[in-house]
């Protein structure tokens, strides 16, 4: 039987080399993508992601046609204890019926391993188990273009490949332009599409051409942009579990409207970025903070939200960070701004200039 091939809707994934040929560049990118496809991939409903049950997080619960059950649990890497996961997942579940209106507990739940290879140990806990284990072998794969492919323990089953909306990288290809660029910010930038690496390098530029007094200094963790750690303008920082490097500029808080009486008062600005282009800003005046875009809180259940008040606000207690849009027009007095990020980032090297 010939493989079929399907097209996810997510706008990228985070893909790294490695010796053998490519990978998911973490387990949530992984997620992301096989939740996004699930229906083509495994023609299943996605119904819950990151489900917590009696102090147990499973990755995916979806639903078949009939209203089946069904529990997903994806690794990037092999994991000789899958099987107990699934196992846990599967006793807390029964226990507590959760959203019984909508599955019917009385058909048998599938479980489901995906990961790239199983271990002996995987194959002999199935063998002594009452419960049935699918395990699906997930790759990814570099032919015309890349490849999500999913392979089944049934021989009758065809793979199934799901188009990768990844572009490879090319920084490696461009040493001149980069001979001064830190390693970490190259590193980190790896798992970034094209737009995303641009983005990110003509920022530095603007930055560094614009005086000469601004040092870049690399750390472990972050690289900052500045005369000392006092007088800042810019830092950019690297998620771990988004695989993504996210950039701050010290600028007006959003708390300050133009024309009002608010002492307008200057801090650490997280900025979101979608394809190069900023969407967002919020307050986080240190680490990565504790802020979701919409869409993000969307996909966790109701019960780990914090609290409704806290949600939506301007100040670095919210949840939800704010429309550049809305940002430019409030706290800058900007209307209809074409750049929204260079524009921001001129504005910080004016306010770090301030500070000298």
């Amino acid at each position: 039987m010939e493989e079929q091939s399907v097209v996810s809707p997510l706008g990228s994934v985070s893909l790294r080399k490695v010796a053998q040929g490519w990978e998911f560049a973490s387990e949530k990118s992984l997620e992301d993508f096989v939740w996004s496809a699930l229906q083509d991939l495994l023609h299943l409903r996605p119904f819950q992601r990151q489900y917590a049950v009696m102090g147990e997080v499973c990755d995916i619960l979806a639903l078949t046609a009939d209203r089946r059950l069904v529990i997903l649990e994806l690794k990037n890497i092999e994991d000789r204890y899958v099987v107990q996961q699934l196992t846990r997942y599967y006793a807390n579940l029964l226990e507590e019926r959760p959203f019984s209106d909508v599955i019917d507990y009385e058909k048998p739940v599938r479980l489901i391993a995906i990961a790239p290879s199983f271990h002996r140990h995987n194959h002999i806990d199935r063998q002594h188990s009452r419960l049935s284990f699918e395990f699906i072998q997930v790759g990814v794969v570099q032919d015309d273009q890349f490849y999500l492919e999913l392979k089944f323990e049934n021989d009758g089953c065809p793979p199934v490949r799901a188009v990768l909306p990844y572009q490879e990288s090319h920084l490696s290809r461009q040493s001149e332009d980069l001979a001064n660029v830190p390693e970490l910010l190259i590193k980190w930038l790896g798992a970034c599409s094209a737009m995303e690496q641009q983005a990110f390098l003509r920022t530095r530029q603007q930055i560094l051409n614009f005086d000469s007094r601004i040092q870049e200094v690399a750390e472990a963790k972050s690289i900052q942009y500045g005369t000392g750690k006092t007088k800042l303008c810019a830092e950019i920082c690297f998620n771990q579990s988004q695989q993504r490097p996210v950039l701050f500029l010290w600028l007006t808080l959003p708390t300050y409207w133009v024309g009002s009486r608010r002492t307008e008062m200057v801090g650490r600005l997280r900025l979101w970025l979608n394809d190069g282009n900023l969407t967002h800003v919020g307050h986080v005046s240190q680490g990565l903070g504790k802020m979701r875009l919409k869409e993000e809180w969307d996909a966790i259940p109701k019960s780990r939200w914090p609290r409704q008040a806290l949600l939506n606000n301007l100040s670095h207690r919210s949840h939800i960070p704010v429309s550049v849009e809305g940002y430019a027009r409030l706290s800058l007095g900007i209307e209809g701004c074409s750049e929204y990020l260079e524009t921001l980032v001129s504005i910080a090297l004016q306010k770090w200039l301030g500070k000298l």
